[in-house]
């Protein structure tokens, strides 16, 4: 039988999908995606006559318009990795020939491609994935646990020494962490918090190998077990290769280093790696600097599933819904 919570998290996307559906259909392809706003940007689509308020993550297509007003900033990635501020009483006029610069009064930066994720590639991946993305794992879960692990869990990571965290539903005196391999158990530890650093005297993890922990607990005589989580560590040329390009990410933006769009690009990347805890801090940061957007939640809600949190999942599913209907009103 499926879980109460399996049901409403379906029910929130089913919600999501709905308010999706009911938006006019753009059959074009992408040409750029709002990145950042600053103060209040508006957008007329191609086939509308209005413009209307924008947020964060607005895919812009053939013939849209961006308008700013007097004390307001807007950043578009375009598919051509140019990176296009729009200063303050401007418009500017989505069009898929070369570079618009010479049409604005913005600002042009261009992300090296070797680090550049189409970031509107990202987002119809993430919300097609959403019916069965957001479901991952449900019912093989348990949502009656009173240890469920957090991290890291079910994604790829790029250390040889990670941080291990979990929550629990009611409190023990202590905590011993297993971590095993393909071979066995790799080592135990004994704590009385819950979380852990990778132990100072322990080797570091195996690049390019995948391993499995669980935590158990105990209170009195009463113990309790976690079930088992998985996670991979990348190999030692990919983690180089992930810390040069994420070097070249905040290089490009290191005159702005807690921007949107910083935290745009590098979410896009790390989600592109298979590092989705990674990605779920950028898009922490992203709902966190744009609080009148859905789609960073909606993101989020797709990124919990997937690495287990069901109830982070369901939570951030349910601020997405609540500000798409806000915005309809």
């Amino acid at each position: 039988m499926q879980s109460k919570t399996g049901l409403v998290l379906l029910l929130l996307v089913f919600s999501l999908s709905g308010l999706r559906l009911s938006q006019a259909q753009q059959p074009s392809q992408c040409l750029a995606v709002i990145t950042e706003i600053n103060g209040e940007a508006l957008l007329k689509k191609v086939n509308r006559s209005e413009f209307t308020k924008t947020s964060w993550g607005t895919q812009l297509f053939q013939g849209d318009e961006i308008k700013t007003s007097e004390k307001s900033e807007v950043k578009l990635l375009f598919s051509n990795s140019n990176l296009i501020s729009l200063g303050p009483n401007s418009v500017i006029k989505i069009s898929g020939k070369e570079s618009p610069a010479t049409e604005t009064t913005g600002n042009v930066r261009n992300i090296s491609s070797a680090a550049m994720v189409n970031l509107s590639d990202l987002i119809p991946k993430r919300e097609d994935k959403n019916d069965v993305g957001a479901l991952a794992g449900l019912r093989s879960v348990s949502m009656d646990q009173s240890i469920e692990l957090t991290s890291p869990n079910n994604t790829l990571i790029k250390t040889d020494r990670p941080s291990f965290s979990w929550v629990t539903k009611k409190s023990f005196d202590y905590y011993v962490v297993n971590l095993y391999n393909s071979k066995g158990l790799v080592w135990s530890k004994k704590v009385s918090e819950n979380i852990i650093k990778y132990p100072e005297n322990e080797k570091g993890l195996e690049f390019g190998e995948s391993y499995f922990w669980n935590v158990e607990a105990e209170y009195l005589i009463d113990t309790d077990k976690s079930a088992n989580h998985k996670f991979s560590v990348l190999s030692l040329e990919k983690s180089r290769e992930v810390e040069e390009n994420e070097n070249t990410i905040r290089n490009t933006f290191k005159n702005d280093p807690e921007s949107s769009s910083l935290h745009s690009v590098l979410g896009a990347y790390y989600v592109n790696k298979g590092l989705l805890q990674d990605a779920i801090i950028e898009f922490q940061a992203i709902a966190k600097l744009n609080t009148d957007a859905a789609l960073p939640h909606e993101l989020l809600g797709s990124l919990y599933s997937e690495v287990g949190d069901k109830d982070k999942a369901i939570d951030e599913l349910q601020k997405a819904l609540n500000l798409a209907k806000d915005k309809e009103k």
